[in-house]
This record gives C-alpha cells, sequence and structure tokens, in this order.
C-alpha cells in the first residue's frame, strides 16, 4: 500500500487535491481503484501521461507555430470578417476590473477573463439569441446576464446546466433566480430534449469537465447532443487552445486533461460544424488586427472556440 500511495503522490496535481480529499472523499478507495492498480500512471496504456514522457518532447508538443491543422477548416478569413463584426459593440463595454455592485461580472477573476467575455459580450449582442443553455456555470453565466440586461432588454432565456451552483449563486442579483431556469444536475441526467429546443441564432454554451471517459459529460456531449442540435445552433466550448493542446503550465500542474483532442478529431473533415471564431487562435496570428479593434483582449486571449452548426 505504502507503493501504491507514493506512486500516486507522485502524479503531478494530486496533492493539491489533498482539502478535497479532506472533505470526505475516499482515500482507501482512491488508492484501490483498479484504474490505478492494472495500468499505473504513465503506462501506455493509461489514460494519464508521464510527465516526464510529456517534457521529452516538449518542443514538438507544445509548439507555438503551426497555423494548420490538417483536415480542420480553420476558415480564418471567416473569423476576420467576425472579429469586424464583433468590434462594433467593443466602445460599450460595460465590465468592470474589480467587483462593484453595478455588475455582477468583472475581469479581474481566474476563470472567464478578458477576451473570453469580451467575445462573449460581442456574440451576445451580434446574435441576439432567444435562447442559450450553460453547461457549466459562472463567471461566464454573469457575462451573459449582465449584457442580457444591459443591451438584449432581458429578452434571453438562459437555462443554467450546473450540478455545483455555489459560484454561479453568488453571482446571481436578486432577480436572476426567479427569472432563469438552473439545473442542479450532471447533463448527461437531463432530457435531450431540451437541447432540441435551441433553434437557429441560440447558442449552447459547454465549459465542463474537460475530460471524455466512460460516462463523462464531455463525451455525452459531442456523441449525444451536437448531432441533434438544429441547424444554425452557435456552439462554444471553453479551455480549447489554438495548437489544440492544453499550456505547458497546466500539463505540469497534473491536468491530463482530453477534450481538445477530441474536438480537434471532431472537427477534422466536418463540414456541418463550421468555426466562426477561435480566440486562442485569433490571439496569436492576429495580435496586430485585436490591438487595433479590441485591445482588451490581448492581456489574456482566453480559450473560447465558437462553431456554428450548417444547414
Amino acid at each position: 500500500m505504502s507503493k501504491v500511495k507514493a506512486l500516486v503522490g507522485s502524479i503531478p496535481g494530486l496533492r493539491k487535491l489533498s482539502s478535497f480529499f479532506k472533505q470526505g472523499y475516499d482515500v482507501d478507495k482512491l488508492y484501490a481503484s483498479p484504474f490505478l492498480r492494472f495500468f499505473p500512471p504513465g503506462h501506455f496504456y493509461s489514460p494519464i501521461p508521464s510527465l516526464s514522457d510529456v517534457l521529452s518532447k516538449e518542443n514538438l508538443l507544445f509548439r507555438q507555430d503551426l497555423k494548420e491543422f490538417p483536415g480542420v477548416d480553420l476558415r480564418e478569413e471567416e473569423q476576420l470578417k467576425m472579429l469586424d463584426q464583433l468590434a462594433l459593440y467593443y466602445e460599450e463595454l460595460p465590465f468592470p476590473e474589480q467587483p462593484n455592485t453595478s455588475s455582477r461580472y468583472y475581469y479581474q477573476n481566474i476563470f472567464f477573463c478578458y477576451a473570453d467575455a469580451i467575445i462573449l459580450y460581442a456574440m451576445l449582442r451580434h446574435l441576439k439569441p432567444r435562447k442559450v443553455i450553460e453547461v457549466g456555470s459562472g463567471f461566464s453565466s454573469a457575462v451573459m446576464l449582465d449584457t442580457n440586461d444591459a443591451f438584449l432588454g432581458s429578452a434571453t432565456n438562459f437555462t443554467f446546466i450546473e450540478p455545483y451552483p455555489e459560484r454561479l449563486y453568488s453571482l446571481f442579483n436578486e432577480k436572476d433566480q426567479r427569472q432563469h431556469k438552473v439545473i442542479e444536475k450532471p447533463v448527461q441526467e437531463v432530457e435531450l430534449e431540451l437541447f432540441q429546443t435551441l433553434d437557429a441564432g441560440d447558442i449552447l454554451f459547454v465549459d465542463s469537465s474537460h475530460v471524455v471517459k466512460i460516462g463523462s459529460d464531455v463525451a455525452h456531449i459531442i456523441f449525444e447532443i451536437l448531432p441533434r442540435l438544429k441547424p444554425g445552433v452557435i456552439v462554444h466550448f471553453h479551455d480549447v487552445f489554438y495548437s489544440f493542446e492544453y499550456p505547458k503550465e497546466w500539463v505540469k500542474e497534473g491536468r491530463a486533461w482530453n477534450e481538445d483532442y477530441f474536438l480537434r478529431a471532431f472537427l477534422q473533415y466536418n463540414s456541418v460544424f463550421q468555426i466562426l471564431y477561435f480566440n486562442s487562435f485569433m490571439g496569436q496570428f492576429y495580435q496586430n488586427e485585436l490591438e487595433r479593434k479590441m485591445p482588451l483582449c490581448l492581456r489574456n486571449t482566453g480559450g473560447s472556440l465558437w462553431m456554428k452548426k450548417a444547414a
């Protein structure tokens, strides 16, 4: 058992989970898991990578100069046109840097800041959706609620799917909980018919676990929800980066997420879902355009991927 504990303790990031364990997680059950025992972390059959193997290939894995991904249509010209359209709303940005009483959202948070918030605000004003379903809620929800009240006449209806809604509720004002619906359970347990109520121009906003595994939310969204959406629905995924690879610093922390890889595979040779705007791609290759049109986006270029389901 001591060897197993030492092995688990050596996995990057697991030590940071100690407070979570202390809140009631069964640590002995974790150590006894066949998913750790049968193929230990770093084994070529394990989904948990070996950090030393990753770092030995870091010059290849974390390249910053890639601009093409075989089979994925980045639609650069369309992204530049979208930037022009979104920039029309930039001068009216309402958000403060720090918390205050006039806004639910503020830029200086670690979850959803600058470019992600700015592009979301501008997308809402550009699209004027009738409905938004958000899977995974928090500061992005605050952006949407502020934008809805200030610029959309409170006409957009929001459904928030969030099994751990404490952060969401902390950002709500008095009327939000009465006006909008919060579903406090995993998206896998939500009726699929809900997503079929989205029409062209409406938004499915996804910021979930970022992990594909047996029974996971991301697997459910990709396999069961996206194919059922109506043509014209806009889809957002968060923490997706232009190289379809996670930041090296995140990997070193122990985030063995894999959503980016599945989205890249999903988009390969996919003419049904079309990229509208890719925050980190634009931040990497079109800094001059952002500096001229939406300079705050360069403070943190973010990780939002926007796409549209075509006919």
